[in-house]
């Protein structure tokens, strides 16, 4: 009954910022996508560690852990760190100077100013793929813990828990996913650091784990370096197209605002990426009869129903600050990617293009929800996403740090690229290949030669680019 009491009121306090944010959010599609650019350094960071500690991938990395060891667990969430760094340095101003100059609201957008319409239409295309698998996971990752919790089949609390995503993403928009992120990531901070505190003295201490595990359980870089070091630098990579990382850029105060969030955030999920790793492999030693993914919320039961309660808000926290904002990704990109230029020409209204991501948005959620119910291993999903983006990732750097980059060459190796990814990742990555290596490979042996092909020295997209940025600097934003 404590458990329900809490669960039931973190629920209520969510809605009601939502409910609260519903006028602001929909006074227009920037509004509805963007915040207005009025997100401060602690929305931003929160916003942001929606995505990295996503409650799908926080249940992943107990469940990793659980099987693997420390290093399964981990370097998913590290990646994201990377990437934040990452970002600061490659792509920060781009997207911002884009969003100023050209009011770009999607990645596509963005890609289509620096190369053209058919790199835009690609993209839509693998973010709407990334973002479904994403958050497919979500809402089963929920049921795993309320289904038990209500006593209701996992099934239908998978499907009752979308729905709840659905309305979120539709009345708040991203004014309410925003905000929501701040109360969220408190939450999920304190409690699931506090269950792995707690697991970690159950069963003896550090010392005890270390003692009574298999050989390797605490090592870092775990016995496959080469699956390591893809899944931090496909993540890492990867985090150059992420929607939420775009929608943290534009919608930030101005870039050092962007930036200074970007920096919070990653260095607070060093330490935090820990905790659920702990949790899984202190139950692998307590309860080691148990499904893996059960591992972090049956640690916490096997404590009591107040650590059940406690972890269960700080999953919900988790997955209810990702999964709406996902749905507003994908229909953010349907909307202003493919209905207004392709199918109404750019003649759609304001409110046209809202009832559009309405749509999109149940759509979505409903097909991701789907899929969720028939894929496996969370965090092993959660990576292959993040390694068929880090191609198109790789394409932007190289465009901003080589200006002879062409439209044609963008456009051949993502797609190339990403389609190696996208069947390595659906294969079960044959030869135990993470799908970063052949992906990136296919990706680079295409777009080098057809560069090299360019008679300019610098693409029309460049140009633009640094005219954007030109703007930019000399104007309020930075």
């Amino acid at each position: 009954m404590l458990q329900i009491i809490m669960i039931v009121g973190y629920l209520l306090i969510t809605a009601s910022v939502s409910v609260v944010m519903n006028k602001r959010a929909k006074s227009s599609t920037k509004s509805f996508y963007t915040a207005n650019q009025g997100m401060s350094v602690i929305v931003v960071a929160a916003l942001l560690f929606s995505e990295i500690i996503a409650g799908s991938g926080t249940i992943g990395n107990a469940a990793n852990a659980f099987t693997g060891g420390i290093s399964n667990g981990v370097w998913a969430n590290w990646g994201m760190s990377l990437g934040c760094i990452l970002v600061i340095f490659t792509v920060t101003k781009f997207y911002r100077a884009m969003n100023e100059k050209l009011g770009v609201v999607t990645i596509p957008e963005a890609y289509a100013a620096l190369f053209d319409n058919r790199v835009r239409i690609l993209m839509m295309f693998i973010v709407a793929l990334v973002y479904i698998i994403f958050y497919s996971s979500q809402a089963v990752a929920a049921s795993t813990i309320l289904g038990p919790l209500l006593g209701l089949d996992e099934t239908l609390t998978a499907w009752l828990i979308s729905l709840f995503f659905i309305l979120v993403a539709i009345v708040g928009g991203m004014h309410g996913a925003a905000w929501m992120s701040v109360l969220h990531a408190v939450v999920m901070c304190l409690g699931v650091t506090a269950v792995a505190f707690a697991a970690v003295r159950q069963v003896g201490g550090v010392s005890f784990l270390m003692e009574n595990t298999p050989e390797g359980t605490f090592d870092i870089i775990g016995d496959s370096p080469m699956n390591t070091l893809a899944n931090a630098l496909g993540t890492a990579i990867s985090f150059l197209a992420s929607a939420n990382v775009t929608n943290v850029i534009f919608g930030a105060r101005d870039v050092r605002t962007a930036k200074k969030g970007l920096v919070v955030a990653g260095l607070v999920v060093i330490p935090f990426a820990l905790m659920p790793a702990l949790t899984g492999i202190a139950a692998s030693v307590c309860i080691p009869d148990i499904a893996p993914n059960g591992a972090l919320f049956q640690m916490a039961t096997s404590m009591g129903d107040l650590y059940s309660g406690i972890l269960s808000m700080a999953i919900i926290a988790a997955i209810w600050s990702t999964a709406p904002t996902l749905l507003l990704v994908v229909a953010g990109t349907a909307t202003k990617d493919f209905y207004v230029p392709i199918i109404r020409k750019g003649n759609a209204t304001e409110k046209e293009q809202l009832r559009v991501s309405y749509a999109v948005i149940a759509i979505v959620g409903i097909l991701g929800t789907w899929l969720g119910m028939h894929m496996g291993s969370i965090l092993d999903n959660m990576l292959g996403a993040f390694q068929i983006r880090s191609v198109v990732g790789v394409v932007l750097i190289a465009a901003l740090a080589w200006p002879r980059v062409t439209a044609d060459a963008a456009f051949w190796s993502m797609l190339g690229g990403g389609m190696v990814s996208a069947f390595w990742f659906f294969s079960g990555k044959p030869f135990g290949i993470a799908p970063l290596w052949p992906g990136t490979a296919v990706c680079l042996a295409i777009l080098i030669p057809l560069t090299l092909r360019s008679k300019k020295n610098k693409s029309p997209g460049y140009i633009l680019y640094r005219d954007a940025i030109h703007s930019m600097n000399h104007g309020r934003d930075y």
